[in-house]
């Protein structure tokens, strides 16, 4: 990690929209993710930067390009208070689905074996279920924008076409001393001790889980947003730290967002 990439924070997300925070698609259902990984807030934020400076192609990768260098995200997991909820809780409590139709214009009628289902989180009104993660970085502000502002600009996920990935910052901790929902925390990361569970996904230093693929949809220049699959790589999710170690959030390629261990 370089060294101006320094600083931690956590921070804390009210819903106030569903989220569908994709994982994979199984014949007509598009999966959600039980928790928020950290890529999500690395390209989300890249768009809503993006189309701040402008809106073009070239606004959008040097978007992108200086988020990865300045900013590593972990994955943001639900607490309810200062508990965390494991996936079966949230699918439990948070889980729910919406069918769509792609529509033909020409015919005004559906497209034959167009239907589809969307898993979505939604927090019911009133809970103080928030969506909490971290971050580290070298300096608070893109833009000469505070990262807490951005973090309430942003659309989280996908779906955002029907209304889904609002959100709003509600605490932001500087030098916070814990990444929610894990283990302390400082600026060199996640302090865990030999056995201590890793939420998320990682791509080294946790044992006791399978290795799976881990992979999502990115943007085709010919066909538009979430139509082109990145390259697979193979991860651990929710795995045991194998000894004592710090773990920070991967800043590049298909594993960003994910956590690898650090010397």
């Amino acid at each position: 990690m370089a060294d101006t990439m320094a600083t931690f924070a956590a921070f804390s997300l009210e819903l106030l929209s569903p989220l569908h925070l994709g994982s994979r698609r199984a014949g007509v259902v598009a999966h959600s993710h039980r928790h928020a990984p950290g890529h999500l807030f690395v390209h989300g934020l890249a768009a809503a930067v993006g189309a701040a400076r402008g809106g073009s192609p070239e606004n959008f990768a040097e978007a992108l390009a200086e988020i990865m260098q300045r900013l590593r995200f972990g994955p943001a997991l639900f607490i309810d208070g200062e508990r965390r909820l494991d996936d079966a809780e949230v699918g439990r409590r948070l889980l729910a689905s919406s069918h769509h139709v792609t529509l033909d214009g020409g015919t005004r009628s559906a497209v034959e074996s167009a239907l589809f289902e969307v898993e979505q989180l939604s927090v019911p009104s009133g809970s103080g279920i928030r969506l909490c993660g971290g971050v580290w970085f070298d300096e608070d502000r893109l833009d000469a924008q505070p990262l807490r502002n951005w973090l309430s600009i942003i659309r989280l996920g996908g779906e955002i076409k029907t209304g889904c990935g609002h959100v709003r910052c509600d605490l932001w901790q500087r030098d916070a001393l814990r990444y929610p929902g894990i283990a302390a925390a400082d600026g060199t990361g996640v302090h865990l001790a030999a056995g201590d569970l890793l939420p998320g996904a990682a791509v080294d230093g946790v044992v006791g889980v399978p290795l799976q693929p881990w992979l999502g949809r990115r943007h085709d220049p010919k066909l538009g947003f979430g139509r082109r699959l990145s390259q697979a790589v193979l991860v651990k999710v929710d795995g045991r730290s194998q000894r004592d170690a710090r773990f920070l959030p991967c800043n590049s390629g298909p594993v960003t967002g994910c956590w690898e261990a650090v010397v």
